[in-house]
């Protein structure tokens, strides 16, 4: 059963602050063309890393992408 998130009360739930910097983001976002990602997105996704190694492994090698200047191009 998929999860079910309900915008409603994630809304009414937001503080003023929490309002304003979602707008921040979503219209930094748009500006630069990121788009929400599709359920094939996420399951082209699923093989990019191996199940036998840690989330913290794959932190770990994130950072040393981002601090080697490479730009990792998403399956």
């Amino acid at each position: 059963m998929a999860n079910v998130i309900d915008e409603d009360a994630l809304e009414r739930n937001r503080t003023p602050e929490q309002r304003e910097a979602l707008a921040r983001l979503l219209k930094m976002a748009e500006e630069q063309g990121v788009k929400p990602l599709t359920p094939e997105d996420l399951k082209a996704m699923g093989s990019v890393w191996p199940e036998d190694e840690s989330v913290d492994d794959f932190i770990a090698a994130v950072e040393e992408w981002r601090s080697e200047g490479e730009k990792r191009k998403q399956p």
